[in-house]
């Protein structure tokens, strides 16, 4: 039987560094959402292979489908997911973020509706400046919070007419998340993501030097995913391309910070020492970026850690 929406959580999020309490909250928060809009279904995109997961879901959230995708890659069990759902638009909520309002499935299906073919919304990390300060880091591509075109989207809170999804699926890619690919694949042939800030959802924090490590290693590898990328060549110089890349990844950081402060509920003077310790929170960076530009690079560790990229 098909509805208007699916709502897809995952719990690949439990592999990592979330909690069944976090995913729970989660649930309940789409739950409640898919119940208020009466022409939706909601899947939860079971990775983890787990009876005790299988249980807890069906205790807890009968009303929930329960797809299995075990052993399965993060985008490639999203892709399980699209085929899957019964809706004519899918949205995608990972189970380490929080709506902050019940309005973020109509949000997202309110510029679906007008002829939008895919949304992505505004994802910020918890707590207050060291939260802001992350959220420059991983997710400053949506910085200024205002409705735009988006070269990337954040695969945690993101929402497409099923249709297209099925069509254009996410490129492959030595990426745990290949969402900037995905993106500027939707942007070439003319159907772009759509920006819709109002969708906010809150994202747990992760370890600071992994995430730092995996994005660094991802700026590289999103080189390597994307040919048209105009940077590409760059790879070409291995690891002298070091210097560039992090220089890059800084401007683009006081850029970002500069225009969008206040969606991070920075003051003048936060956003100062937030400028000054970008850097150097990038330095961690640098050392991902170096492993993947030596010689092997292709095989790191950091390839399937951390939560999704951004660019």
């Amino acid at each position: 039987m098909s509805v208007e929406a699916t709502v897809v959580v995952e719990t690949f999020t439990l592999c990592e560094t979330s909690s069944w309490e976090r995913v729970e909250q989660t649930l309940a928060a789409a739950a409640r959402m898919v119940e208020a809009h009466g022409d939706a279904e909601l899947v939860v995109l079971d990775v983890t292979g787990e009876d005790e997961v299988a249980h807890r879901l069906g205790s807890s959230f009968a009303g929930a489908r329960r797809v299995a995708a075990a052993g399965l890659s993060y985008d490639a069990a999203k892709g399980i997911a699209a085929q899957e759902a019964r809706g004519t638009y899918i949205a995608y909520l990972d189970g380490d973020c929080l709506p902050e309002r019940d309005d973020w499935l109509e949000r997202h299906l309110e510029a679906l509706r007008a002829g939008a073919v895919a949304t992505g919304g505004f994802t910020r990390y918890e707590g207050g400046f060291r939260g802001a300060l992350e959220s420059v880091l991983d997710f400053g591509f949506m910085l200024p919070a205002r409705p735009r075109t988006l070269a990337c989207y954040a695969s945690n809170n993101v929402a497409f007419r099923r249709d297209l999804v099925v069509e254009v699926p996410v490129p492959d890619g030595p990426m745990r998340c290949r969402c900037f690919a995905h993106s500027q694949t939707l942007l070439r042939r003319g159907t772009p993501v759509r920006y819709v800030p109002e969708a906010r959802v809150r994202h747990e924090r992760q370890p600071f030097v992994e995430e730092r490590l995996r994005q660094g290693f991802d700026e590289v590898a999103a080189l390597w995913t994307d040919p048209g990328l105009p940077l590409r060549p760059l790879l070409r110089l291995g690891p002298l391309a070091l210097p560039p890349l992090y220089a890059r990844a800084v401007l683009r950081d006081w850029q970002r910070l500069a225009a969008g402060r206040r969606d991070l509920g920075l003051s003048r003077a936060g956003a100062a020492v937030a400028a000054v310790l970008l850097p150097v929170a990038r330095l961690v960076d640098a050392g991902g970026m170096l492993r993947a530009l030596l010689p092997g690079g292709r095989t790191s560790r950091f390839v399937v850690t951390g939560a999704p990229a951004g660019r």
